[in-house]
Order: C-alpha cells, then sequence, then structure tokens
C-alpha cells in the first residue's frame, strides 16, 4: 500500500512539473520540435505624466493619458526540442496625445543548452531590434510655455534603428513552483531613419521636414519571475522588469539645407547642437502579475496587470507619476 501511494504521488508531481514547463505563460517555456504557438494580447494603459523639463515645457506636467491601447502578437516555432525561433511586435495608440506607432519589434531564435525539467534549464538567444522598420518621427517648435525655449515632441514610438538583443535566461521547475532570471544587452545603430517637423521653426531655404543623424546607443534589460501552477488549468506569476533606455542624441543635420541663407544654417546648427545629448534617458522597473486558465490542449487565456515606476532625465517625454496597464492574452499551440 505504500509503495502504491509513493507512485501515486511521485506521479502526480512529475505530472504537474510536465504541465508547467509546457504552459506558455510559463517564462521558461520552450516549443517542442514542430510545435508552432501564438500569443495575442491586447492591453489598456492609463499615464499620469511626471514634471519632467520636458513636460513643463509642453504645458503636459500631471495630465493624465487615456485610454492608451496595447495589442501584442507574439508568434514561435519549434525547430527542434531545444532550438526555436520566434518574433514580436507590439503597436501602442496613445488616443490622449495623438502618439501611435510600433513600440515592440524582434525576430530571433533561442537555443537551451540544458532541458531537464527537474534540473537547471539555461538558454541563450539572440534577437534582431527592428526599430528600423518604422521612422522615428517627431517636431521640434517653440514651447507654448516659453517661446524662447524649445520642445521636441514625438509622434511615434519607433527609435528609427536597426539593432541586436543578445541575451541569456535560466531557472528552474519544483513540481509545481518555476522560478527565472533573464539578462540581455541591447545594441543599437545610429542612422538618419527620421523625420523631424520643423515647420514651426519659421526658418527661409529650411525643408518643412528635415532628418537628423542619430547616435548610436546600449540598453539593458533584466528581470525575475515566479510561477506557479495551481492545478491543472489554473496558473500565476509574479514578474520584475528593469529596463534602462538610454538616450538619444544628435550627430549632425543630414538634410542638405546650403540652400538656406548662411545665419539660418549657422543658427540651425547652434540649435541642434544642444540635441548633441537629448537627456531623455529613462528607467523602468515594472511589476506584473498573471492568471492563466486552461480551457483545453492548446488554448490559455491569461490576464495581466503591470504597474511600473520610472525614472528620468529632465527632458525625457516617457516618465510618469504613474503607469498601469492591464488586458488580456490568448495563447494557442498548434
Amino acid at each position: 500500500m505504500k509503495k502504491i501511494l509513493s507512485f501515486a504521488v511521485a506521479a502526480a508531481a512529475l505530472t504537474t512539473s510536465a504541465v508547467a514547463a509546457q504552459n506558455m505563460e510559463n517564462p521558461l517555456f520552450l516549443p517542442s520540435g514542430g510545435e508552432v504557438y501564438s500569443k495575442t494580447s491586447f492591453g489598456l494603459m492609463l499615464k499620469i505624466t511626471d514634471s519632467t523639463d520636458s513636460q513643463v515645457l509642453r504645458d503636459h506636467d500631471g495630465a493624465t493619458e487615456f485610454p492608451i491601447w496595447r495589442p501584442v502578437q507574439e508568434l514561435g516555432l519549434g525547430i527542434t526540442d531545444r532550438w526555436a525561433v520566434n518574433g514580436v511586435v507590439g503597436y501602442t495608440y496613445d488616443v490622449d496625445i495623438d502618439r501611435k506607432g510600433f513600440h515592440l519589434g524582434r525576430l530571433g531564435t533561442t537555443y537551451r543548452i540544458f532541458d531537464d525539467m527537474h534540473s537547471f534549464i539555461w538558454d541563450v538567444y539572440g534577437d534582431l531590434h527592428m526599430g528600423g522598420i518604422e521612422k522615428m518621427k517627431g517636431s521640434l517648435g517653440p514651447s507654448p510655455v516659453d517661446p524662447s525655449k524649445y520642445v521636441f515632441n514625438y509622434d511615434n514610438y519607433s527609435n528609427g534603428r536597426w539593432g541586436m538583443h543578445v541575451g541569456t535566461k535560466f531557472g528552474k521547475t519544483w513540481e509545481r513552483l518555476t522560478t527565472s532570471a533573464f539578462v540581455e544587452v541591447l545594441r543599437t545603430w545610429g542612422n538618419h531613419n527620421n523625420e523631424i517637423d520643423v515647420s514651426a521653426l519659421g526658418l527661409p531655404g529650411i525643408p518643412d521636414k528635415m532628418s537628423v543623424d542619430i547616435k548610436s546607443t546600449w540598453e539593458v534589460n533584466a528581470g525575475a519571475n515566479i510561477f506557479y501552477q495551481m492545478t491543472d488549468r489554473w496558473s500565476g506569476g509574479l514578474t520584475f522588469n528593469y529596463k534602462y533606455h538610454a538616450t538619444n542624441g544628435l550627430e549632425g543635420i543630414h538634410t542638405d539645407i546650403s540652400a538656406a541663407p548662411a545665419p539660418v544654417q549657422a543658427g540651425l546648427k547652434h540649435m541642434l547642437d544642444e540635441y548633441k545629448d537629448m537627456e531623455d534617458h529613462f528607467n523602468e522597473y515594472a511589476l506584473m502579475l498573471t492568471l492563466a486558465y486552461q480551457f483545453r490542449d492548446g488554448m490559455q487565456v491569461a490576464w495581466y496587470i503591470e504597474d511600473t515606476l520610472d525614472t528620468a532625465a529632465r527632458l525625457s517625454a516617457n516618465t510618469t507619476d504613474l503607469k498601469v496597464e492591464t488586458g488580456f492574452r490568448l495563447n494557442l499551440k498548434f
């Protein structure tokens, strides 16, 4: 009888571990060879802006931005049980400030160095950062608060740069509980894939829209996760993520401005020199809670809520006093 009971307990533990490992909300999930998965998220965000110099100059400090719609689509394919490829795109539309565009675009591959679900799991991965698909768009003009000063407004969420993520993820599953952590570095390469509206400056001989040379950057992301498989159908997780967004900077004017009068050229170059360091870097500290239900094999729905704290340089247009997003995610596996 004791042997039968012990076997039953061991079998239940193994089953629960297997379910947890194949759960698409598990941070260590990796599709098996030939398996295709899809994750479709639709989020709604609320922001209350901070009082940085940038927000004060645009007369937008302490303003509420709502609704902010944030759909995300991820697709992946298992090449083998250890090797997978995946891609993800995310779009943001901030209704209040009419700022919209792709905030996320990655295409990459993951290789699992260790794949025993009862042992230490270690993945390495590399992703193409696809910020260069869309131009970075913005406008430069006098501040509505102090016309003697200029303010830069972003019109979309792309930085206009291509880049590469290189990272590693590791963790372990104990029956129902999974813990994991990751760290990655992003290198972006500077270019002139941008469009800046300068029509408000009213400069003779200068086109309404210009392109500038943007510098290359280094960024870093890291995070940790606790995931728990409550039953065969219910699971939940708690995730902490840190993101460092590097400051942008101008290295020069790419557009030909030789038709403008010499004093205008000199004045414009002097003004843009002030943006060699745009002082817009910011740090994000995000805490996310998820709760998922498995409807059937290959179909799962998850609810999530994320609260983000941030700190930023004085000219950042992204820092907030409050930033909360909630939404649902449909996970499918074929």
